[in-house]
């Protein structure tokens, strides 16, 4: 999922309008196996004097499935609108999709300036720019009795200054994969994937050369214009190295840390053991398939990929630990993860909290895997569901709940297509060329400082 802002303009146009405010793709899902849990941590049922309307821009899948598969992914749905109500006698919920990305940030923001915006909108990586500009209720005594339960990776993209703004309905996060007839094909020994960068780097040229043509070490998806998918996935070994792309309270562009010059030679020697010409593809989907297919063996992969391998017939694809580099640390990144939040601008303040509150509940969260195929957001669902998924499945979970350090990208302030569009510039020049890194990560930073300093 993209990564795009509002525009500098827009945002400070927002803050003259804040004063007059504040009064005013998914994947396929998992088969169904169960039937919603019985609430067993209801809150008390809310007296409302009149009807209340409480509108929710939610994301497409949750929205659509409900008249599309009632039966099966839509249960998740019609359970937050069916089970709240219940609840809540006299309150309406309506789930409205305004789009995703660029769109949906562009329709937020016409409706805040039109005093037209909803209760609740959902989002995954631009609030805390929203946040900074006072137009979002802070939930830390809303959430405080359960704050222990929540991931902290989950809702970082929410938190500004200290202060949670939203909390996540369901998540997901990337770990390992491989294909284990390719890595046995070359010789390896599937059930012991590579543990650090220099594992990784040496079984990727083995199986290159043992390939000869026919199939390559590693799917690296490269820079494509504005796209976050490759950066995401290098996001993660930055994360390792404890070399990050931003620094003043992630807001400023750091594309030349000198932490990142060991990353950007891992991944500079990484390319040479991807298939010709797919780094460069636009299309995310071709880009991951070439591992189910047989095209190359190892792969970072998102929480959604058991099942999309198996779909497409890679029973033998096998999930573990991102490989770490020397003296690194495990990490990961979150990702798709549906972060809902309160507008100041909502009609009925306390009652859209207790509903950001509601996706975080236990039966709520249970409900998530059966029938959306993702992961909850919850230490206590994620561990209770643990048992019953299948071992890949819990290679995922296992790294939500242990891993030390789960990050987000940074939500650039200003001009954030161009920040994104000089950051993948840099990427193409690392792995297309052979010039010396720290030139190339020098001239992005001047193109960068360029952009912030307008």
């Amino acid at each position: 999922m993209k990564n795009h802002h509002m525009p500098l303009r827009l945002a400070a146009l927002l803050t003259l309008f804040l004063p007059v405010l504040g009064t005013c793709q998914l994947q396929t899902p998992a088969p169904v196996s169960q039937t919603p849990m019985s609430s067993t941590a209801a809150s008390p049922e809310s007296t409302v004097t009149e009807p209340i309307e409480l509108v929710i821009w939610a994301e497409f899948f949750t929205q659509d499935a409900i008249t599309t598969d009632p039966e099966g992914a839509g249960r998740y749905g019609l359970y937050l609108i069916e089970q709240f109500e219940k609840e809540h006698p006299g309150v309406n919920v309506k789930l409205e999709y305004h789009g995703w990305d660029e769109t949906l940030r562009q329709n937020l923001f016409n409706a805040l300036l039109a005093g037209t915006a909803p209760d609740i909108v959902v989002g995954e990586n631009f609030f805390q720019q929203y946040a900074e500009l006072g137009a979002l209720i802070p939930l830390d005594d809303a959430v405080a009795d359960i704050k222990d339960n929540l991931i902290p990776g989950t809702y970082k993209a929410a938190e500004y200054q200290g202060h949670i703004y939203g909390l996540s309905a369901f998540t997901g996060i990337f770990a390992f994969e491989r294909n284990c007839q390719v890595v046995t094909a070359a010789g390896l020994d599937c059930n012991n994937p590579p543990a650090t960068w220099d594992d990784l780097l040496r079984e990727a040229a083995i199986i290159t050369e043992k390939g000869d043509g026919e199939y390559y070490g590693y799917t690296l998806q490269g820079p494509v214009q504005t796209s976050v998918g490759g950066i995401f996935r290098i996001a993660a070994y930055l994360a390792q190295a404890e070399a990050s792309l931003c620094r003043e309270d992630c807001s400023y562009p750091y594309f030349n840390n000198p932490e990142a010059v060991p990353v950007y030679e891992f991944i500079r020697a990484l390319y040479q053991y991807t298939p010709p010409g797919l780094a460069f593809n636009a299309n995310e989907g071709q880009v991951y398939e070439q591992l189910f297919l047989g095209l190359s063996a190892y792969q970072i992969a998102g929480s959604w990929h058991p099942v999309w391998a198996r779909e497409k017939g890679c029973d033998h694809c096998l999930y573990s630990a991102i490989p770490i580099p020397e003296n690194g640390q495990p990490a990961s990144m979150v990702v798709g993860n549906a972060i809902y939040v309160v507008l100041k601008q909502s009609r009925h303040p306390e009652i859209a909290v207790e509903w950001v509150k509601f996706l975080a509940r236990e039966d709520v969260q249970m409900l998530v895997y059966p029938s959306l195929g993702r992961l909850p957001s919850t230490r206590s669902a994620l561990t209770n569901l643990y048992p019953d998924v299948d071992p890949t499945t819990q290679v995922f979970i296992d790294q939500l709940l242990h891993s030390p350090e789960l990050e987000i990208l940074p939500q650039w302030r200003k001009d954030p297509e161009k920040l994104w569009r000089i950051y993948n510039e840099m990427l193409t020049q690392i792995l297309t060329t052979e010039r010396p890194i720290e030139d190339i990560m020098n001239e992005a930073q001047v193109m960068a400082d360029e952009v912030m300093q307008k």
